[in-house]
């Protein structure tokens, strides 16, 4: 749970996937994110660089051979979303927690996915739960924030009134958490 962006593209020419990796690992070294170069070698079938800043979770640019899109871990549950019939097309769509590194940082990302996609992408989606990329409002990321931190705040003291119920039984635990949740609602 947290304030996430989801984003998926097609890059518009392979060829294009080491200006890309040279201007990140530039932007990555002037802000002091980390950031990590895959060049596709035998074993490896993604080619571009993921990266983080401070308190949040990896951001991937890192794309297949057809050129879309694509992280590692995605690349690795592909099996399991075949398996249990979920949509394969789910793999091509990033999903990366901005919730914990702050306001400033989302925005941040927001812009700098907004000039990636006019420069390298053929075609980009971005799904901001804090509605920065459509409406590039921080009074409205603000509040999208604000939401999320609250309820994180109201599970986490649930979650402490559970504590005491440590010894009962996982069905008692789940009427519990289920009357609190109610109690929450009203």
């Amino acid at each position: 749970m947290g304030l996430s962006i989801h984003y998926t593209g097609t890059i518009k020419d392979k060829t294009l996937l080491p200006l890309l990796a040279a201007e990140m690992k530039d932007i990555c070294e002037s802000l002091g994110w980390d950031y990590h170069y895959f060049d596709p070698g035998e074993e490896d079938t993604l080619e571009g660089v993921y990266f983080s800043p401070p308190e949040c979770e990896p951001l991937f640019l890192t794309f297949n051979k057809e050129g879309r899109l694509l992280s590692p871990i995605s690349q690795i549950t592909r099996d399991m979303l075949l398996q249990n019939g979920l949509d394969p097309e789910l793999i091509f769509t990033i999903s990366t927690k901005t919730q914990y590194a702050g306001i400033d940082v989302h925005i941040a990302l927001i812009r700098l996915f907004r000039y990636l996609k006019e420069k390298y992408f053929s075609d980009f989606e971005m799904n901001d739960e804090g509605g920065y990329w459509e409406s590039d409002e921080r009074e409205l990321l603000e509040q999208q924030f604000t939401r999320y931190e609250t309820a994180m705040a109201s599970m986490k003291e649930m979650l402490d009134q559970l504590k005491s119920a440590s010894q009962a039984s996982p069905e008692s635990i789940a009427c519990r958490i289920e009357e609190l949740l109610k109690k929450r609602k009203s």
